[in-house]
């Protein structure tokens, strides 16, 4: 039989590849046993590996085929199921594609069927803080939401109560999700997409998948096709360049001035009806110059997060359609707002050093917004494997910024001779165990050791929440051994 994509998958044959270790197609998985589908699940990784998701398939009604695919026939589904980490010209994708499968993913199979409002949030740095600040700020104003997405776990699992909510009580539940390239790429062939898009940056990122820049580009601009409200970072000149091809309303948010005195491509002045909000030496400013919030205001550490701040609140006033009311719910939804783990999340202060854990930055611009909310003068750890980007922006916060850098991973050796080249002081140590040791020893009380990577994970990791976890424990460790040897000494 075929699936319809919008319609009943009573006994369709569907194969989700790729089980990951997020939760997405774990998620995909069990949504799609409830739809009453034959499922068979498919992953390269072993079942050791994927030993947590694999305990929770294990209640299900599922064929497993682990370490491997040769045993699985992709041309005979109805529905494949691809895991945003498998590229589209894999071979079993194409295998699918050549024999006229159906071939989604697990946030086409959400935004196909969610029943409310979706805010979409993409870009190369800060979409999940954007994420997290958006429904915060939604959740203050009174709306019922929920985050998801690239963030991890599946809201497809949360899709039959939300749509029994709606029909119970008449309201609707806004989805607020982080969208990554990979999940845009096969969103743009399935025409689905959020009624909001925000975009806060596009620089060099995933170039060892996408290819190039234009490519790359390309999959982030997918997330405008169906919105009927784009949120745009102007300091950005690819995400201004993303406006000449979008036929909704453009709202916009930026460093003051250029937010509110953006010009087109004519040197006309922009029209100023449209929502807009800034961020300045004083804090956020919305479009008539009033003063929202005062940097003290904010509890984000940087610029880039003040921007941040910025897009969240002019995506939840596109939800709203009321500018002021989301401002008004900013207090309250900054107080209620949690960093993710592993966003400059503070693990530890041992004797006056704190210990940071930033191993969510994978790009060597993020790595520089995030050195540069740190006091002059911290030691920064970075480094692991190459995405085919240019370490340059890394260079340029860490210079004059950190009294040394300490290399891991793959990269380290390059990236610290690089590092040296541009005037930064730097030692490739190799593991995050070397280079908290190495830290602990070059510290001062004051200080900062920031684990901010600028790198994937994947050389020495299965993801980043592994690499934060490591300088986690080794933090621990130190701290553990500063209280061992002062209770010995009293």
């Amino acid at each position: 039989m075929s699936a319809d994509r919008r319609g009943s998958l009573e006994g369709a044959r569907a194969i989700v590849l790729g089980l990951g270790h997020f939760g997405g197609g774990l998620g995909a998985a069990r949504w799609l046993c409830r739809q009453g589908a034959r499922v068979t699940v498919t992953d390269r990784a072993s079942a050791v590996d994927l030993a947590p998701a694999v305990a929770q398939l294990a209640r299900l009604n599922v064929d497993l085929v682990l370490g491997g695919h040769d045993a699985v026939d992709f041309a005979q589904a109805d529905l494949l199921v691809v895991n945003p980490a498998v590229p589209l010209d894999a071979p079993p994708v194409q295998a699918a594609l050549e024999a006229g499968v159906e071939v989604t993913s697990e946030m086409c199979l959400l935004l196909e069927r969610w029943p409310g409002p979706v805010v979409g949030i993409t870009g190369s740095n800060g979409k999940s803080t954007t994420t997290g600040l958006a429904g915060a700020v939604l959740t203050a104003a009174g709306r019922r939401v929920v985050t998801g997405g690239n963030l991890g776990g599946s809201l497809l699992d949360r899709l039959d109560d939300v749509i029994d909510e709606g029909i119970a009580d008449g309201g609707s539940v806004v989805a607020v999700v982080e969208l990554s390239s990979f999940m845009l790429e096969l969103m743009a062939r399935r025409g689905v997409g959020p009624d909001v898009a925000v975009v806060t940056n596009i620089t060099p990122n995933h170039l060892d998948r996408h290819g190039d820049m234009q490519s790359y580009q390309a999959a982030k601009a997918a997330i405008m096709h169906r919105a009927r409200y784009a949120v745009l970072c102007a300091d950005d000149e690819r995400v201004r360049g993303l406006e000449e091809d979008f036929h909704g309303q453009a709202l916009w948010y930026g460093t003051r001035p250029s937010a509110a005195d953006r010009k087109d491509a004519a040197g006309e002045r922009a029209p100023t009806d449209a929502l807009h909000l800034s961020v300045g030496p004083e804090g956020l400013f919305d479009r008539f110059g009033g003063l929202v919030l005062a940097h003290d205001e904010i509890p984000l550490q940087g610029h880039m997060n003040r921007l941040n701040v910025a897009g969240a609140t002019l995506a939840a006033a596109a939800i709203l359609c009321d500018e002021v009311r989301a401002c008004r719910s900013l207090p309250a939804g900054l107080e209620a707002y949690r960093l993710p783990d592993h966003h400059l999340e503070l693990v530890a202060e041992v004797d006056g050093v704190r210990w940071i854990d930033d191993s969510v930055s994978t790009t060597p611009e993020s790595t520089r917004a995030s050195v540069q909310a740190m006091p002059a003068g911290s030691i920064l750890i970075a480094g692991g494997r190459d995405k085919g980007l240019d370490p340059a922006p890394l260079a340029e916060g860490a210079r004059g910024h950190t009294r040394m850098v300490l290399t891991i991973g793959e990269q380290g050796p390059e990236l610290a001779r690089r590092l040296a080249g541009a005037g930064v002081p730097a030692e490739s140590v190799g593991t995050v165990a070397a280079a908290v040791a190495r830290a602990a020893r070059l510290a001062r009380s004051g200080d900062a050791v920031l684990l901010s990577p600028g790198y994937s994970s994947h050389d020495q990791f299965t993801h980043f929440a592994d690499r934060g976890a490591a300088f986690a424990r080794e933090v621990g460790q130190l701290g553990a051994g500063r209280t061992l040897a002062a209770d010995e000494a009293t």
